[in-house]
């Protein structure tokens, strides 16, 4: 008897989970869009969807670190988009591609690491800091590029084009290797469980031994290597940059973190729900364009699908601490 309500309680406990509900939106959305117009549901539009998913995946993956330690990094749009711009110079300039895809991870660990330094040396809220630094990142990128677009002429596509074995798209292994990285990291790791641990009470984990300062640069390492990636993926897939190139992006990133559950006060979360909230808002977007509605409303979508999923979890741990009494 004991067994079979532990049974049940693990499986209340999933069809509850925000990763769970989050599935079955999707799946609406999928079964509704496909209703409308059948050529949602092909193989050339999941693809699409997938590849849409990559680059935002990634920092989103890497800002779930971050969200769940109580930490923003509001920058990575413009981070990208001067790693996009820097790579695609050098690219221009005949250096190694295997090169530039190390110095562009370089760019944004060094520029994320120089956000969390700021933050920690002046003792100041992370958002405030990379409110300032963005805006550091983008005028770099204009001055590189002057403001004009650089194209490569499919100079860098191999990341985007290569099917391993000839059937399985790289850029998707390298979405799932990111997501399954993070969530060893999160779960399995002395780094995860301070991540947890800071975010929860910063001052607690303090008193309990964890070296706040280091621990808090390697978030932000963590965050600035999966940013890097991301802005390599996103290069090879549309084969130019310029200096505006994922603005914006940040806050999608930040939208499918909290949108997969994670606690905008830090202390929890995982990447299970984020993975759900990106392909969640790029199933969206892709079907908002499908359907003919006007993009204006595209935003809208994403901030009523976020106050929903605020809603959702309000509502579940409401009803949780309820039932702990």
């Amino acid at each position: 008897m004991e067994e079979h309500k532990k049974v049940k309680s693990k499986v209340l406990k999933v069809l509850t989970s925000q990763p769970f509900i989050l599935f079955v939106f999707i799946i609406v959305v999928a079964v509704v869009t496909n209703s409308i117009n059948s050529k949602f549901l092909t193989w050339g539009t999941i693809n699409s969807i997938l590849g849409q998913a990559a680059g935002l995946g990634l920092v989103s993956a890497g800002a779930t670190v971050l969200v769940i330690s109580g930490h923003f990094d509001i920058s990575t749009g413009r981070m990208i988009g001067l790693a996009m711009c820097a790579m695609a110079i050098m690219l221009n300039n005949d250096m190694h591609p295997v090169l530039v895809s190390v110095l562009g991870i370089l760019l944004c660990v060094a520029c994320s690491v120089f956000n969390g330094a700021v933050s920690v040396a002046f003792q100041a809220p992370s958002f405030v800091v990379t409110l300032a630094t963005q805006n550091i990142y983008y005028s770099i990128a204009l001055l590189l590029t002057n403001g004009y677009m650089q194209t490569l002429y499919g100079k860098y596509r191999t990341l985007s084009s290569f099917k391993i074995f000839g059937v399985f798209p790289l850029i998707y292994l390298i979405l799932i290797l990111g997501f399954v990285s993070i969530h060893v990291i999160l779960k399995h790791t002395r780094t995860g469980r301070h991540v947890y641990a800071i975010g929860t009470n910063e001052r607690a984990a303090f008193i309990s031994g964890v070296n706040i300062k280091l621990s808090k640069l390697k978030f932000f390492v963590i965050s600035g290597v999966l940013v890097g990636i991301a802005s390599m993926l996103m290069l090879s897939r549309i084969s130019a940059a310029q200096a505006t190139t994922g603005y914006g992006m940040e806050t999608e990133a930040i939208g499918a973190v909290v949108i997969g559950g994670s606690s905008i006060n830090g202390g929890k979360g995982g990447v299970v729900g984020t993975f759900m909230g990106v392909i969640l808002l790029s199933m969206m977007s892709t079907a908002i364009n499908m359907l003919h509605i006007n993009t204006f409303y595209e935003y809208m979508v994403y901030g009523i699908v976020i106050l929903l999923a605020l809603a959702t979890t309000a509502v579940r741990s409401y009803t949780v601490g309820k039932r702990n009494g």
